[in-house]
């Protein structure tokens, strides 16, 4: 049967048909990735991949003919500035520049390999009145529910996880994740404590991609400024201590009053009496013991005449 026997309504819908399937091939929006890809499934060269990305790339076909193997191979750049060599069972592309490879393997200069940035193109965070919130302070009550759209680059390879993290560290996502580029997610908030919330999307092999933002709800400021009060009771404490040295100080003074007024009083009277007797009794001694010495020298002087 020819197209052109066709009611028109249905070329309309034929022609729609294809357009959609063309739009699903090239921006993979509505392909649903519930497991990271562990291998390419396009090997036509360049074979895409993404910088971070592990997976397989045994079987990507050659510009020059047959495929990488299994064999450990080097990439070299088209322009010949990067170069990396990866086993291509598990090809390790975290570090990789990215940019058009050519292995090194095939006896041409033509790409094998695309190695593309992984991008999150649109990260969007909403409360549950549509208000964007994202990087900003909101009230308990308009912060009942997050509702996240991402639109990301590498959709065919991965998907995103999700994370909405509490203050205190748990995940409120519960291992949720975005499985389509624009695929949107709601997370139940309600009864949320004041502080700060860290939302995030990551991809799970392709670490790469990645977007994140914070939220802080407000909470119950006062009862943080009132804290400092118990802080003022060891002030009012203080002062009793500096009352207690001052009797102790004016009593001791009095104590070393005493010793000092007997002492000048004692050591003058005992020290002149033996001085006037001594000297008295030595005098008087001498003049009689010489004059009996001279009697005595005189009357031997005469006998012996």
């Amino acid at each position: 049967m020819r197209l052109s026997a066709l009611p028109t309504r249905y070329l309309v819908v034929a022609v729609v048909a294809v357009v959609a399937a063309l739009l699903v091939a090239a921006t993979g929006a509505s392909v649903a990735v519930s497991d990271p890809r562990d291998a390419p499934s396009n090997t036509d060269p360049p074979v895409r991949v993404y910088v971070s990305e592990t997976l397989d790339i045994s079987n990507a076909e050659l510009t020059g003919g047959g495929t990488v193997g299994t064999d450990q191979t080097t990439f070299v750049s088209v322009d010949g500035d990067e170069v990396f060599t990866v086993n291509p069972e598990t090809a390790d592309f975290d570090g990789v520049a990215p940019g058009s490879y050519d292995a090194d393997s095939d006896d041409d200069n033509r790409a094998d390999l695309l190695v593309v940035q992984p991008r999150i193109t649109e990260f969007d965070v909403r409360n549950e009145r549509g208000v964007d919130i994202a990087g900003d302070t909101v009230d308990g009550n308009d912060f009942e529910e997050v509702r996240l759209t991402a639109e990301y680059n590498f959709a065919e390879a991965d998907y995103l996880e999700v994370t909405v993290e509490t203050p205190d560290g748990l995940d409120l996502a519960g291992n949720r994740r975005i499985t389509t580029s624009g695929g949107q997610l709601t997370i139940d908030t309600s009864g949320a404590d004041p502080g700060t919330y860290r939302i995030s999307v990551e991809g799970s092999n392709i670490e790469a991609g990645a977007a994140s933002t914070t939220v802080t709800v407000a909470g119950e400021t006062e009862t943080a400024t009132a804290r400092p009060t118990p802080t003022e009771r060891p002030a009012t404490a203080t002062p009793t201590a500096t009352a207690r040295p001052t009797p102790t100080a004016t009593a001791r003074p009095t104590a070393t009053d005493r010793p000092a007024t007997a002492t000048p009083t004692d050591a003058p009277t005992a020290t002149p009496s033996p001085t006037t007797t001594t000297t008295g009794d030595g005098a008087g001694f001498g003049l009689v013991a010489a004059l009996g010495a001279l009697a005595g020298a005189a009357l031997v002087a005469r006998r012996g005449d």
